[in-house]
């Protein structure tokens, strides 16, 4: 009979008070904490069960779920899988640190990589081998490197977050790995992503054919600037005395995201390069050089006939023929259609191919990688190497050649 007592005792001490919570042991021996966050609309409480092999482990889980409640707490505890809290976390902090083009790119990695996979899944079941399954899932389905990299760095963020909020114990994510370029074996092989050789020619033919696209193209094609940069450039910025384009601006979408992640409008603006690097002075070869005085007199006949300023320091260069900034995807519509009419779909150009060449071609020349950065305004000389090394199979050829020659004379 005492022992009974005795275990009523306590089991009466492990209860807390009135909405508090509760922590009990079962009769296998597992033990149970309780709490209480609220109720839902139709007035049903809303508990959390918490479950662990001795009552402090219990314990410190419920504590941590009633601090949160007191201080105010996560709106969306109740709902506490992944989605709900991630979207919540993406809401309040995430949008607050990053560019609105940045944030729109973190919602469509969350929305196709991660919620379909994880999202319904609790906080508490999310473990190392779940993340480091998704990751692995993604890398066998062919998505580049940088893309399941993306995944992985937002995942980690938001469960640093969940961790200091005292939702997880620990950050999953800790411990997965995604594999370096040198063991993905699919992704060994480098693709010759600049315009081949023996379509440059047509490809140049075809962009001849439009007033807009062929200073446009050209000054992508032999200047390297981006899309970007190039649909900014104003007349201030272009020195014909001295050959010499400045780049020190690029085109970008801002998007506005209502409170539900949604986006509702789009605006092309003017802002910064995309990298302190990117701000260069391109030389202009003489190639480009009367394409882009032609076009200049072009918008000088077109001021003429309509009095619009098209040709003031300020004035965008290759701006629309009312004298509005021009945006990235009516312009790539128009391009697209001109390859479609010329035959020359079956390359999938985009504009950044043109740039791809710019650079292989430079190196096809045997330019100092030093210099190719600089004309590229990539960060380092890394980048540039390991993005612009796809060079035509016709010059190892050269290169042989060259080695076999050179061993002859000896």
């Amino acid at each position: 009979m005492a022992e009974k007592k005795s275990f009523k005792k306590k089991k009466k001490d492990s209860r807390r008070g009135n909405n508090e919570g509760s922590i009990y042991q079962r009769a296998d021996g597992k033990w149970v904490a309780s709490v209480t966050l609220g109720y839902d609309n139709e007035g049903k409480r809303i508990r959390k069960v918490f479950y662990g092999a001795t009552r402090t482990d219990v314990a410190i889980k419920m504590t941590a779920v009633l601090n949160e409640k007191l201080q105010g707490g996560h709106a969306s505890v109740q709902n506490d899988n992944l989605q709900v809290l991630m979207a919540e976390w993406m809401r309040t902090f995430k949008k607050a640190e990053v560019s609105a083009r940045t944030y729109e790119a973190d919602l469509i990695r969350a929305r196709i990589h991660i919620y379909p996979q994880i999202g319904d899944k609790k906080l508490r079941d999310i473990t190392a081998n779940t993340i480091q399954a998704l990751l692995n899932n993604m890398t066998y389905n062919g998505y580049a490197l940088a893309t399941v990299r993306k995944v992985k760095f937002l995942l980690n963020q938001f469960f640093t977050y969940a961790k200091k909020s005292k939702f997880v114990n620990d950050n999953p994510v800790a411990d997965c790995i995604v594999k370096s370029n040198a063991e993905h074996k699919e992704q060994k092989t480098e693709k010759y992503k600049a315009i081949p050789i023996e379509a440059r020619e047509k490809f140049i033919k075809a962009i001849g054919k439009s007033e807009l696209l062929k200073p446009i193209c050209m000054t992508c094609l032999f200047a390297g600037l981006r899309i970007g940069e190039t649909l900014a450039l104003k007349w201030k910025d272009i020195d014909f005395k001295n050959k010499i384009i400045n780049v020190d601006n690029a085109i970008t979408e801002i998007p506005t995201i209502d409170k539900h992640n949604k986006v509702v409008e789009r605006k092309t603006v003017i802002s910064d390069t995309k990298t302190a690097a990117s701000v260069r002075e391109v030389p202009i070869p003489d190639i480009l050089l009367p394409i882009l005085k032609e076009w200049r007199e072009i918008r000088k006949k077109r001021q003429k006939e309509t009095g619009i300023s098209f040709l003031a320091p300020e004035d965008i260069v290759f701006s629309t023929n009312e004298g509005t900034l021009r945006t990235y995807y009516g312009t790539r519509a128009m391009f697209n259609r001109l390859m479609k009419e010329n035959g020359l779909e079956q390359y999938h150009f985009h504009f950044h191919t043109l740039r791809h060449t710019y650079g292989t071609m430079l190196f096809e020349m045997q330019e100092n990688p030093k210099i190719i950065q600089m004309l590229m305004g990539h960060r380092n000389v890394t980048t540039t190497i390991q993005t612009y090394n796809s060079v035509d199979r016709t010059f190892f050829k050269q290169a042989t050649d060259k080695l076999e020659k050179q061993f002859k004379k000896n």
